[in-house]
């Protein structure tokens, strides 16, 4: 019962539910809540329907000529004057009832955590920095859920998204290293905007990514990363292999980074092809290989029955 009266309110902030008429603690007769069905089964159900805005007879006259029978006008007007004065005027919003006859689990508990949501403490930045709308910034956030299955990915691209990526820029100035430069070029102050776009060493990772591997995948327009594609991912339909592309290809500039050692097209060929043979391994354990296959298809066609 308290669950159920948790979600009610989060389903019907406005307490809808008080305004029912029947079996209602606050609508009382004899001191006994009342259910008349005749009035019921005529559609008679909140306080609303009782046409507090006019008069006993003529509200009276209005449902009967709407069809109310099996009534009288002393016991319309006994269930009127039954309802407190704070109930008599509310417009019940049908948009929030609970269909209890489609609802499911997932549909409850999405209700319940729907509350608790908050927005990432990054996204006014975001926002203002690429100058996106609140649905572009959700499909980002959203995005690593759908393209990648391992945890540590997904986990990996929301530090990005909410830049919480320690750079030598942030452990410089928190005492923990003496030398705020880039770990790769050593030139530049590292923030991660240079480590992951700016420095000469990403620059050239990310200009081999996109000529040998990015733009032979997508069929529709040749390529090119900036900044914001390399934060956020491409914001559109049918791009789901390219975006995990470039997520693992950031987690393996980030690695790089960490072993100070140079970025290297090659070995992220190899991580790729590991990445393709688990995948496929895990879809035919699971029964999903054409689900895989609708993935991954376009890569097998050019990297691997070529080789």
């Amino acid at each position: 019962m308290d669950w159920w009266s948790k979600l009610r309110e989060i389903k019907d902030p406005k307490n809808i539910h008080m305004y029912i008429l029947w079996n209602n603690k606050e609508i009382r007769i004899d001191g006994k809540t009342v259910f008349y069905k005749h009035f019921f089964d005529n559609n008679i159900i909140y306080t609303t329907h009782l046409l507090y805005e006019i008069t006993n007879i003529e509200s009276f006259n209005v449902v009967r000529d709407a069809g109310l029978k099996n009534s009288n006008f002393l016991v319309w007007t006994g269930l009127r004057q039954s309802v407190p004065l704070k109930l008599h005027v509310h417009e019940p919003n049908f948009e929030n009832i609970l269909d209890l006859e489609k609802f499911k689990c997932h549909d409850y508990y999405h209700l319940l955590i729907k509350q608790k949501y908050e927005k990432p403490n990054k996204w006014a930045k975001l926002r203002e920095e690429f100058n996106l709308e609140d649905t572009q910034l959700s499909e980002a956030f959203m995005m690593p859920l759908r393209v990648a299955n391992e945890p540590y990915v997904r986990s990996f691209q929301y530090k990005v998204l909410n830049s919480i990526l320690y750079t030598s820029e942030l452990l410089c100035k928190i005492g923990h290293i003496p030398d705020p430069n880039c770990s790769l070029c050593h030139q530049t102050t590292e923030t991660i905007s240079h480590i992951f776009f700016d420095c000469s060493f990403s620059t050239s990772f990310w200009n081999e990514i996109c000529e040998k591997i990015l733009n032979k995948l997508n069929s529709y327009v040749c390529l090119s990363l900036e900044y914001c594609e390399i934060i956020l991912g491409f914001l559109m339909g049918e791009m789901d292999l390219l975006n995990y592309i470039i997520i693992l290809g950031e987690r393996y500039l980030w690695t790089c980074r960490c072993e100070e050692t140079k970025p290297s097209f090659s070995d992220f060929e190899r991580i790729l092809l590991k990445k393709y043979q688990t995948e496929k391994y895990i879809s035919f354990k699971s029964n999903n290989i054409n689900l895989f296959r609708k993935t991954w298809r376009i890569f097998e066609e050019l990297f691997l029955l070529n080789t």
